[in-house]
């Protein structure tokens, strides 16, 4: 259970159940007891990121292995469908969960190696070099934005408790 409670989208205002209608889940129930402003705000980045030209696999991987390492439950069961959906099989699931990414391509290996270093510290050094040469400029941007992006997720998912929703969620309505 929530450690606040959470927006009631029965009682809750015209502009809270528009930015609900966007990502109907506990997720943006909590968002909405911020400001109608930040949680829009909130919504607009994750779109941004889930469009970005960085290949959906490459995405998906990023924030599950985010979601392993911050052990947030909540981003795993939003996102491992939509991974299995842009053709993230088992072997890479399996690399995702355990950290081993002998199996994955280079590419999928520096990138996952990248995420590890920038969720254990707040600059990447050792995988810098290795990443960039395998996701170039934009790539590396991109990841490096997703990763911020789904640790600050999992810190308020996590700290508030926020309860798994029934189904995940798609963007069909941000």
């Amino acid at each position: 259970m929530a450690r606040i409670p959470l927006i009631d989208v029965a009682t809750s205002t015209e502009t809270e159940e528009h930015i609900y209608k966007r990502f109907p889940s506990n997720l943006v129930r909590g968002l909405l007891r911020t400001t109608p402003e930040i949680a829009n705000g909130y919504l607009d980045l994750g779109k941004a990121l889930s469009g970005s030209p960085l290949p959906p696999k490459l995405r998906e991987m990023t924030i599950l292995r985010v979601g392993v390492l911050t052990h947030s439950p909540y981003e795993w069961m939003q996102h491992i469908d939509i991974a299995k959906l842009v053709h993230v099989g088992d072997k890479e699931v399996i690399a995702v969960k355990s950290g081993e990414y002998g199996k994955l391509t280079d590419q999928e290996a520096a990138m996952l190696q990248f995420v590890d270093e920038v969720v254990a510290k707040p600059k990447a050094t050792d995988t810098f070099d290795l990443a960039l040469a395998n996701l170039g400029e934009q790539g590396l941007a991109t990841v490096t934005l997703l990763v911020g992006h789904y640790m600050m997720t999992a810190r308020f998912l996590e700290t508030l408790n926020i309860d798994l929703d029934k189904n995940a969620t798609s963007w069909e309505n941000a």
